[in-house]
């Protein structure tokens, strides 16, 4: 096709022009040569062509030729056309209206409908819903007012028609609150509980550094926590891969991702914090003690779902989503049962020295900001799917606390502490 289109040099020029030269030159063309259409169709005296002697399929080619050009032309023209928003995301309060602009950035050649929506009518509303523009050659600009109804998140877009103008820079992503302040309060929280359950592993290694020793610390409890918080790192980051994220997404459109950069932070670090005490386990006095056949079966029972569920996106049946979702239900499952072994071990041996109480008040306190934090983010903006959108979240803080309170009474109420540097273990796994 190339080849026959050349064989005009004029319409040869043009072409070599549309492909190599900038953005500004082609508009002028496609303007130019759309007039001059407009004028006179396509007369070959006009361009100055040269074509071969008339014959049936000569003239057949040349009218082909001409409506080729006449498409690339308005195609061009149309192309090089574009709208967008002053603003890609904006916060906007219940109650409460602002005002955007909408830019047409380039020129126009003919008329073209714009009808603004929004996903869900009744968070947000615009004032017009319709925007006529005529054949224009400069640029425009149109206030759009945006009204909240109600807190949630919704997408502001525009669709032209007809649809070949691009129109995929125009969109805003809306977030409807009900106060500036229990956002900023939100986050305020977020990171206080990042650090109190951050630095909530260092009490238990300094307490296994100052004895030289890790008795009292129940192995299963540390092997089985590493498992859990690399599972949790892997759902935090998996949830922030922009194909696994636009699939969350799509099943929640009213909801936002609801892994933060605190929650990542925080998976990682645990997990590295979680190998420095294994490390301390191998290196201190440990008597006896050694991970049980108990918490062994289980751990390779999580392998083999793992394995199975790995095998299950490999055939397509699931997708990585899904395989995150089973990872953080087996997450869930191990904070269920992780304190466990610690607790029967604290009640044989009627003692708590070697399990850090420092450890178990940051445990609490973080489990209970995190709760806080999910409460306040669902109110906030209406989101009360985001709570049960991410189950590990939610699980991880409130059995932690439940746990934390039942340390709290072992330590405080059932066996007081005791000075003797002996620790009977006897019966203890």
């Amino acid at each position: 096709m190339c080849y026959i289109l050349c064989k005009y040099k004029q319409l040869q020029y043009v072409i070599i022009v549309h492909m190599l030269f900038g953005l500004q030159l082609r508009q002028r063309m496609c303007a130019f040569v759309f007039n001059v259409i407009k004028k006179k169709f396509f007369s070959p005296s006009h361009f100055n062509l040269q074509p071969m002697a008339v014959r049936p399929e000569n003239f057949t080619m040349r009218n082909l030729v001409r409506v080729a050009f006449l498409l690339v032309a308005c195609s061009v023209s149309q192309i090089c056309a574009s709208f967008s928003f002053n603003t890609k995301d904006l916060v906007l309060l219940v109650n409460d209206s602002t005002t955007l602009t909408l830019t047409l950035t380039d020129n126009v050649l003919r008329n073209t409908t714009l009808i603004l929506s929004t996903n869900h009518k009744d968070l947000l509303t615009t004032n017009v819903t319709k925007i006529e523009v005529t054949n224009s050659t400069g640029t425009n600009v149109w206030p759009v007012e945006l009204f909240g109804h109600d807190a949630g998140h919704d997408l502001l877009k525009v669709d032209a028609f007809p649809p070949s103008i691009k129109c995929s820079d125009a969109f805003v992503r809306v977030t409807l609150q009900h106060s500036n302040e229990l956002a900023l309060f939100s986050v305020i929280v977020g990171w206080v509980y990042f650090v109190a359950w951050s630095i909530s592993f260092y009490p238990q290694m300094y307490e296994n550094w100052r004895r030289k020793s890790v008795v009292g610390l129940n192995f299963d409890f540390i092997a089985l926590n590493l498992v859990g918080f690399i599972l949790y790192s892997m759902f935090n980051v998996g949830l922030w891969i922009p194909e696994i994220e636009k699939d969350y997404i799509s099943r929640n459109p009213r909801g936002l991702n609801p892994v933060q950069l605190n929650d990542i932070f925080f998976s990682i670090h645990a997990v590295f914090a979680t190998l420095i005490t294994v490390i301390q386990c191998y290196c201190y006095e440990k008597g006896d003690q050694q991970v049980s056949r108990t918490a062994k079966s289980i751990m390779s029972f999580y392998g083999l779902i793992i394995a199975v569920l790995l095998v299950l996106v490999y055939l397509q049946k699931i997708v990585w989503l899904d395989f995150l979702y089973y990872c953080s239900y087996i997450k869930l499952t191990i904070t269920l049962i992780k304190y466990i072994p610690q607790a029967v071990m604290n009640y044989k041996r009627k003692s708590t020295i070697g399990w850090s109480i420092g450890n178990i008040f940051l445990d609490f306190t973080g489990g209970i900001l995190s709760i806080l934090q999910m409460i306040i983010n669902a109110y906030n903006y209406n989101d009360w799917a985001s709570v049960f959108g991410d189950p590990t979240k939610f699980g991880l803080g409130l059995l932690s606390v439940i746990f934390d309170i039942l340390f709290f009474l072992q330590h405080y109420v059932f066996y007081s502490p005791k000075s003797s540097k002996i620790y009977d273990l006897t019966g203890c796994t």
